[in-house]
């Protein structure tokens, strides 16, 4: 299952990100050698008998007080993104956990030798962060609420965007490879609050993170066995960052405690001029491109990586009628002001308080 994700990867020339995956068995890991010693320059073989297991990967340690200080803060001293590929991130396939490097004292793994060669151009490009929370003039504050409203209205009103409890979007993603285009099912789901999966069906195998109130899990399937895990708080605070851009979420969050938004100009979308609504919620900022005269969010920008961060921007268009609200089924997607070609993205279905399969949140 790794080298089939590894060779979609470099299908997408790093395009989307691919579900994390571990292996079910705990592992030793970094080759046997003291983390503790390892962010501090030197390569020193732990020893069998003074171990700590953070989720599957096991730590080995060469005396008793670097064990100490690895449980004290484990992390300033474990394998960063919960695992995921030092180059793609915390949502990505899992690294190898015995090719690292070591940046800024923290410990990376990689999927491969050329990802671990791309980090090392350009570490700082890499390294996940909350996004910057925005900041404005009074006035701005002020008409960002009236923007606000004037989204809900776009949605279909206020009663029903507060009345929905679940979201599904079902998305086919396709990807070229010589004259075929391989296809793909995404499955997207939010339950209301702060419930969120993100789901994918390769065929021979499905994979998927899911976002909890307690926190985050991952999960695959494949010839009917079923394996599902923990994840660690870089992951859930990534995952909570997809959740927050999307602008349904972004509307039903408006009045939790934390949650900021400034206008912030305007711009045209195509042919639309739109007006500027930066948010921020939960660790991730968007700018919001609202068309002043229907409400309807036309564009939604913010950071986030491709392999290295950038700038994203999805342009929304085909607004079609669900259950009383206005939802986008034609979304384009750019990256540093290119069109993202791949994978090829469209928008099958989407369902508004459906009723799901009990599994879907719940998790082992």
């Amino acid at each position: 299952m790794k080298k089939t994700l590894l060779v979609l990867i470099a299908i997408v020339c790093l395009s989307f990100v691919v579900l994390a995956q571990t292996p079910k068995q705990v592992v030793t890991v970094l080759k046997g050698l003291d983390p503790v010693e390892l962010v501090n320059g030197k390569e020193v073989q732990g020893l069998e008998n003074l171990s700590v297991t953070r989720v599957r990967y096991r730590y080995l340690f060469v005396n008793e007080a670097n064990k100490r200080a690895f449980e004290k803060s484990p992390a300033d001293y474990q394998i960063q993104f919960g695992g995921g590929c030092g180059q793609m991130g915390s949502l990505s396939g899992a690294g190898n956990p015995d090719r690292f490097h070591v940046f800024n004292k923290h410990i990376y793994i990689f999927a491969s030798e050329s990802c671990r060669n791309s980090f090392k151009k350009n570490p700082d490009a890499h390294i996940e962060t909350a996004d910057a929370i925005p900041t404005g003039t009074d006035d701005e504050k002020k008409r960002g609420q009236e923007l606000i409203a004037l989204a809900l209205k776009g949605f279909g009103g206020m009663a029903k965007v507060d009345g929905i409890k679940n979201y599904q979007a079902k998305f086919k993603l396709g990807y070229k490879q010589g004259d075929k285009v391989l296809e793909y099912p995404q499955t997207l789901t939010i339950a209301f609050p702060g419930n969120y999966r993100n789901e994918y069906n390769w065929g021979s195998s499905l994979t998927g993170d899911v976002l909890l109130p307690t926190g985050a899990v991952s999960m695959t399937t494949k010839n009917s066995e079923s394996d599902a895990w923990k994840r660690e708080e870089p992951v859930k605070a990534a995952l909570e960052r997809a959740l927050y851009r999307e602008p349904l979420a972004i509307l039903k969050s408006r009045k939790e405690k934390g949650f900021v938004v400034f206008a912030a100009g305007k711009t045209e979308v195509g042919n639309t001029e739109v007006e500027l609504l930066k948010v921020a919620f939960k660790g991730a900022t968007t700018t919001l491109g609202i068309d002043p005269k229907t409400g309807q969010v036309l564009q939604a920008s913010y950071r986030d990586r491709k392999g290295a961060y950038g700038d994203v921007v999805k342009t929304f268009s085909d607004f079609r009628a669900v259950d009383g609200l206005l939802l986008p089924f034609g979304v384009a997607e750019s990256f540093n002001g290119k069109p993202v070609a791949s994978p090829m993205v469209s928008v099958e279905s989407i369902a508004i308080n459906g009723k799901l399969d009990a599994k879907t949140f719940r998790v082992q």
